[in-house]
């Protein structure tokens, strides 16, 4: 299928994900209505209020944040040529869930935007040891110190994070945060989260060039004159940013970042310049999807995101998995 074909279908399917999640839920709103939300808004109209203040911010961030774990688990993996590969790699999972588990602890009550910025921090600051540990070590950065050294400091973390957890029982209040986040999403939390999307993405389609290259081997990347070290750096900038705004809102749904990459390599090839894009719109369809899942299954409850997100994934890893797949570090 022609490659522009397929951004196209992935488009369209994205757009009738996103009416869907406007009009479909506990509470059914005619299409009519969501138009008259957003051009001529009555506050005293119960729909109205609804798709403006609840359902539109909260399917943007479900697509916002699955664009940008799609992104960076492309970038992940053509940066460590790892097929298995997420950004959770990195322990930008375990920081994340290690600043929240301090935040809950010492300061209760913080507003919500702040432990958005909170969870972002701790992603930040895990992928910053994780950098430091790797260039400051013999031979400069490698793929495979990469790996060990976000494995250790994920397991770190983890280990913090669950020992506070228990000590101060907190650790249903964190469950709780992790999978109603995106329930509580508004304008102001967005226009937070948007411009660092931008960012992260314009770094990401930058690179796609070199991301090719860097994908085969070492050799083939210098002999086409591209920087190593400062394509990793750059790289692992737009992996840390896209990631870390991705777990501020849903949690730790790694399998965005593992499947979608591979379903936009499928359609699109190794070209770098056009799997991004694709697994750009592929994550937000099927981030969004998921959403409108959890909250019609078992309406008026909410299932949790990650968990409709996990039964794609977890099958999907099964068959990765169970492949051999070589590639050299």
């Amino acid at each position: 299928m022609p490659y522009i074909l397929t951004v196209l279908i992935a488009t369209v399917l994205l757009a009738a994900s996103m009416c869907l999640s406007l009009t479909s839920g506990s509470v059914n709103i005619p299409a009519h209505d969501v138009l008259g939300a957003f051009f001529y808004f009555d506050t005293y109209d119960t729909g109205h209020v609804i798709i403006r203040e609840v359902r539109a911010p909260r399917m943007l961030a479900a697509a916002v944040t699955g664009a940008a774990f799609a992104v960076s688990g492309a970038v992940m993996q053509a940066m460590t040529r790892n097929p298995l590969a997420e950004p959770g790699l990195l322990g930008l999972n375990a920081g994340a869930l290690f600043f929240l588990t301090i935040a809950f602890i010492f300061v209760p009550g913080l507003p919500f935007t702040y432990m958005i910025l909170m969870s972002f921090a701790g992603a930040l600051f895990s992928a910053l040891i994780v950098l430091a540990a790797v260039l400051f070590g013999r031979d400069g950065m490698s793929p495979l110190k990469l790996i060990l050294a976000g494995v250790a400091v994920s397991l770190f973390f983890s280990a913090l994070s669950s020992a506070f957890q228990l000590h101060f029982t907190i650790g249903q209040d964190i469950a709780f945060w992790f999978a109603g986040a995106i329930q509580n999403i508004g304008w102001p939390h967005l226009a937070v989260l948007f411009p660092w999307f931008v960012i992260g993405v314009s770094i990401a389609l930058l690179l796609s060039p070199v991301l090719t290259a860097i994908s085969f081997d070492d050799g083939t990347a210098v002999s086409l004159g591209v920087p190593l070290n400062k394509t990793r750096l750059l790289a692992l900038a737009s992996v840390v940013i896209l990631a870390g705004l991705g777990v501020s809102v849903l949690g730790a749904v790694a399998f965005v970042g593992l499947i979608v990459p591979h379903a936009a390599r499928f359609f699109a090839g190794g070209d770098y310049r056009r799997i991004l894009p694709l697994s750009g719109v592929l994550g937000a369809f099927l981030t969004v999807s998921s959403d409108l899942a959890a909250r019609m299954l078992a309406a008026p409850v909410e299932l949790p995101v990650g968990a409709l997100i996990a039964l794609i994934g977890v099958p999907f890893f099964l068959y990765l998995a169970r492949r051999v797949v070589r590639y050299e570090l």
